[in-house]
């Protein structure tokens, strides 16, 4: 069985309805692949500025250094979220800093 968990220093000062729903849908991939999932950004940090989605909850960064193909992540994380609303991709490839960065699109409004 698979958590989900926040890096220690994660902030979650505020989350928006699309957050809570980012959130099921990461505890959900890490029940079914049987793999821990750390957030290791939500609210804090630093983002591209004020109205980024990170400081409005509407958005979460996932540690992927400790999966041996964090594709399989992503794409079940694309699977449970579907694309209409939501995307998820590998940000900082192939750096130390690569994670999931996975958000409402921009312009959307969930639900």
């Amino acid at each position: 069985m698979g958590v989900l968990i926040a890096k220690d220093g994660v902030q979650f000062t505020v989350i928006a309805p699309a957050g809570f729903h980012i959130l099921a849908a990461l505890e959900f991939c890490a029940d079914i692949l049987k793999h821990d999932v750390t957030i290791s950004s939500a609210c804090d940090g630093c983002h591209s500025g004020i109205s980024d989605p990170h400081h409005e909850g509407r958005a979460y960064d996932v540690r992927i250094h400790d999966w041996d193909d964090p594709t399989v992540l992503l794409h079940e994380l694309q699977e449970t979220l579907g694309t209409e609303k939501f995307f998820a991709w590998i940000e900082d490839a192939n750096t130390p800093n690569a994670h999931i960065h996975c958000q409402l699109r921009h312009g959307l409004t969930y639900p």
